[in-house]
């Protein structure tokens, strides 16, 4: 494991909605995939009170938090090793467990409710917190995939710059999920098992990450140098920024489907978790997934075409039959190849 002190990844605000911004974006997501945003609306309240949520659920018994196990909408609590990121290496699962919201109507920030448990029922301070940070989540990836339309020269007579946001509309049904994650320290959880999350890919389009200072874990493998480097904790270089009490620079990285559709010209990186040197590890992801019926067919753009022409990305992003398979039953293929028992 190869562990670096500096941060490996370009950071980019995104304030400003033009083409220098564009430009950065699309240069950081198809070298490494991954980059931080600042820039965003989050205040670091905000986010802090998050992580206390996060942290107030995961104390209780696992007696309770079982009673809603994740179901077929990918809502609800994953167990210790019940989902098993890299199947092909691992013979266990991930010593994690995690809580996903899903099922998202993104004009509300309403979710599925059946699979709630009391401290985020609907009528909650806590539900409407998570409504909150719902919205915020979404349009904070909507903007995102704005610029990216704008870097890739999306044909305008196509969409341009609405492209990829009239595709991951709010009023329209998606995989998207907002899920708070714990990894457990050496003292707590099989100690002898350094990885916490399996080598992998995300699988929709875009994956937003708060992290906490100090409990870094989150690596990513740079295929050309063949080494995992650490992706740290890092505060915003913006005073202005710091002065409004905004919070740091958010991990944002490329997942499978938006690199499917841009016939891999954006990346879709190899990551992991490792197991936390100090204490227990807990983040929040948002993972941001086209609307159901979409199908991942190449975008209409010069710089994709160029890229297919040269055989990048052929025959990715396909049914078994050559067809284009669409952005709902394409989560569900992965999500089958991921979930095992648990315990």
């Amino acid at each position: 494991m190869s562990e670096i002190k500096e941060n490996p990844l370009k950071v980019v605000d995104v304030s400003t909605i033009d083409q220098t911004t564009a430009d950065a974006i699309l240069d950081g997501f198809a070298t490494q995939g991954f980059l931080f945003v600042d820039g965003h609306d989050f205040t670091q309240e905000e986010v802090d009170h998050f992580f206390d949520i996060s942290k107030d659920y995961f104390t209780q018994p696992h007696s309770e938090k079982i009673k809603y196990a994740i179901d077929v909408d990918d809502c609800g609590y994953t167990t210790y090793n019940q989902e098993n990121l890299n199947h092909e290496t691992q013979i266990k699962g991930d010593p994690k467990e995690a809580f996903n919201f899903g099922k998202f109507n993104f004009l509300t920030g309403d979710c599925k409710k059946e699979m709630l448990p009391p401290v985020f029922a609907p009528g909650t301070e806590n539900y409407e917190f998570i409504k909150k940070m719902s919205l915020k989540l979404h349009a904070l990836g909507s903007r995102i995939l704005n610029l990216l339309a704008l870097g890739l020269q999306i044909d305008e007579d196509q969409g341009g710059v609405n492209w990829f946001s009239d595709r991951h509309r709010a009023d329209a049904p998606s995989m998207t999920s907002m899920r708070m994650l714990h990894y457990p320290s050496a003292s707590k959880l099989d100690a002898e098992q350094a990885i916490r999350a399996g080598a992998h890919t995300d699988y929709g389009s875009l994956t937003l990450l708060f992290q906490k200072k100090g409990e870094e874990g989150l690596e990513l493998y740079e295929p050309y140098r063949e080494q995992w480097k650490t992706v740290p904790y890092i505060e915003s270089t913006s005073s202005e920024y710091n002065k409004q009490g905004k919070a740091a620079p958010i991990v944002v990285n490329i997942a499978d489907q938006l690199s499917f559709w841009t016939n891999q010209v954006l990346k879709s990186t190899l990551h992991r978790v490792v197991l936390p040197t100090d204490g227990d590890r807990y983040s929040i992801v948002f993972f941001f997934d086209a609307n159901d019926d979409t199908l991942l067919v190449p975008i209409p753009s010069k710089i994709v075409r160029e890229a297919g022409e040269k055989g990048v990305g052929k025959g990715i992003g396909l049914n078994e039959d050559g067809s284009y398979i669409n952005a709902k039953d394409y989560s569900l293929k992965r999500f089958k190849e991921t979930y095992a028992t648990g315990h």
